[in-house]
């Protein structure tokens, strides 16, 4: 219904209402009577008929809108203005005012790195100018190096699910990046009057002790992953028995091991581990192994120093091809003694010196490949072959634990693997014998502190002793041992 349809229809049941209100009320009522005695039955009635009519005629020729505003309407309308006010252009999001530190029509890139990319790739795929990113990545690079203490370049892979964020101008060009490779480790890059500057961001770092009690399930690090805890601790604790354990050969599914750590906490969010404070290991094979810190040093619970000249494995992860002893060749196919013991390992993987020594050669050496022939006190002699990569000379001395080379396929060899050899006054012996020791004197804890240790010793076995398999103690964890 139009405007004007709606004005005529208004007027229309005004004029008749008003007519049939005059003629039922004011021509028929004498107003010497009106006043004094009211009006009579049916005129009282006939006025009321007619105001009702009149309002009934109101509501069904009037649209709900007409309606709405109409003086008896029963609702406050709302005030437009004042609404208006706070949407006001100067406030929308397209003039609100940009942070005042960074220039206008800037952009923040803030993403999560994926498998395989490096602080190159990120850089290169997020700034048109190739030189530019690598001279960013060179900068943060020359901080984040000494912060990990670990060799790190523009091509180093970073883990991946590690935040970043990078922010450029209007035009694309950078501003600045942030990357936190964990909580411990976040750096910073920005471009300031033309120049760049990278810095690593302070955090405040924390330790908490904490327990964990695992059976062995595979091998010692996928038990540790399957408890819930990372590949660092796995490597930990695989250094604090390095002396004692082979846990390829001589850990067996079913051996309980109980740990009291240190977890480092980043601005209250886990950020790695500290120190293993105590260990407590239970194997078939091994019997009872424990490791107690004290003075930057590990002791069994009688104060003996666990390190000893020989490592009891070159590698940190192990898994023998082939034992010492006779065996069918796999490329001559013949019968042979073999005077060692093969471990496989994917190549690059790095190889230790197991003690202390010269490096009395190396080089090629025929089937062997890249060989290393390591010569230690007490007439011992360790053997290296199949390697990759070599990084020691002849002459050399070497220390317990260091690098030396990496596992490869070098010379005769079927896959990558590392033959390690041991011999005794020239004479091979196997290097998984217990027997076999290289150990001159057995170090112990100085007799002023072997009472703090004892105290130390004894409050640490008891709080592992705490832990009851299937109901961890608080600040603990159990793993599944079914």
């Amino acid at each position: 219904m139009t405007g004007e349809h709606v004005d005529a229809t208004f007027l229309l049941v005004l004029r008749y209402g008003r007519i049939l209100v005059r003629r039922a009320a004011g021509h028929y009522v004498k107003p010497s009577t009106a006043y004094r005695g009211g009006l009579t039955s049916r005129r009282g009635v006939l006025v009321l008929l007619s105001i009702a009519l009149v309002l009934a005629g109101v509501y069904f020729c009037l649209p709900g809108s007409v309606l709405s505003s109409f003086p008896f309407a029963c609702q406050i309308p709302e005030a437009p203005a004042l609404a208006a006010s706070y949407s006001s252009p100067s406030m929308t999001e397209e003039t609100m005012p940009a942070d005042p530190a960074l220039p206008n029509g800037s952009q923040e890139i803030s993403e999560l790195t994926g498998q395989g990319d490096t602080l190159l790739s990120l850089l290169n795929a997020n700034l048109d100018d190739a030189d530019e990113a690598r001279k960013i990545s060179s900068s943060l690079t020359s901080v984040i190096r000494p912060a990990l203490d670990k060799p790190f370049g523009p091509h180093a892979v970073l883990q991946s699910g590690r935040r970043y964020s990078l922010t450029v101008d209007a035009q694309g060009r950078f501003l600045k990046m942030s990357i936190e490779l964990d909580p411990a480790n976040v750096f910073h890059c920005v471009r300031e009057n033309g120049a760049l500057r990278s810095w690593k961001e302070e955090v405040v770092l924390d330790y908490q002790a904490e327990t964990i009690t695992f059976a062995l399930r595979g091998s010692l690090h996928e038990s540790i992953i399957n408890a819930g805890e990372g590949t660092e601790l796995a490597l930990k604790l695989l250094n604090v028995f390095r002396w004692d354990i082979d846990f390829q050969s001589e850990s067996m599914s079913g051996d309980i091991c109980k740990v009291l750590f240190e977890r480092r906490y980043a601005d209250d969010r886990p950020s790695g581990y500290g120190d293993i404070l105590c260990a407590v290991y239970d194997g078939k094979k091994t019997g009872r192994k424990v490791a107690v810190l004290f003075n930057r040093a590990y002791y069994d619970e009688n104060g003996v120093d666990l390190k000893k000249n020989f490592l009891r494995s070159p590698l940190s992860e192990l898994r023998v091809t082939s034992k010492y002893g006779m065996r069918f060749h796999p490329i001559k196919k013949v019968w042979r003694k073999h005077n060692g013991v093969d471990y496989g390992a994917p190549v690059g993987t790095p190889v230790w010196a197991v003690a202390s020594g010269v490096v009395t050669f190396a080089g090629w050496q025929r089937g062997y490949g890249r060989y290393v022939c390591i010569r230690h006190d007490n007439g011992y002699e360790s053997r290296y072959g199949h390697l990759h990569r070599y990084f020691v000379a002849k002459g050399q001395r070497v220390k317990q634990r260091q690098r030396i080379g990496l596992v490869g396929q070098s010379g005769e060899a079927t896959g990558p693997h590392l033959d390690f050899q041991l011999l005794r006054a020239n004479r091979h012996v196997d290097p998984q014998d217990r027997s076999v020791r290289m150990v001159s004197t057995l170090r112990s804890v100085p007799g002023p502190l072997k009472p703090r240790f004892e105290t130390v010793a004894q409050q640490r076995l008891l709080h592992l002793q705490g832990i009851a398999l299937g109901r961890p103690a608080r600040g603990s964890k159990t793993s599944s041992l079914d």
